[in-house]
């Protein structure tokens, strides 16, 4: 628990140091980016580094993140087809990137694994942008129905 509250205190150094740094070039928001920056590669580094296991496996496997991109090729297929007012080219669009997307996200799901404790967390910011792109989605089709 105290990893991520770290991780969250390092973000905040860093959102709070980097728009003093650089509109100001102020030397504490210097100071609080580096630190945030500094300590979010040092988790990185202890995430991955405390990884145990063998290879990566179907039993930790990262639904959140193989939906993501499953997801993803569905909207971008949203996207053109709306973009381009075609219906078709949607279709194939979103054809191709649900194809793509569900062989991308299988290995991503998996090697994703790799980051150790960290996954966790990307695993739930993937679950929240599935619901974000489930939104987008319909809106862009409420624009094409209605």
């Amino acid at each position: 628990m105290e990893r991520q509250i770290v991780l969250a205190v390092c973000i905040i150094f860093l959102a709070f140091g980097i728009p003093g740094a650089m509109s100001n070039n102020s030397i504490p928001g210097w100071i609080a980016a580096v630190i945030g920056a500094a300590g979010i590669v040092a988790l990185i580094i202890n995430s991955v580094l405390s990884r145990r296991g063998g290879p990566p496996s179907y039993d930790d496997f990262l639904a959140g993140v193989f939906f993501f991109f499953v997801f993803l090729g569905i909207t971008s297929g949203i996207f053109v087809g709306t973009l381009e007012h075609s219906f078709f080219l949607g279709l194939l669009v979103g054809s191709a990137g649900f194809i793509g997307g569900y062989l991308l996200g299988i290995l991503a799901a998996l090697w994703l694994q790799y980051l150790g404790w960290l996954s966790v967390i990307v695993n739930i910011i993937a679950g929240l942008a599935i619901a974000g792109m489930f939104i987008v989605d319909l809106v862009l089709l409420s624009g094409v129905l209605f």
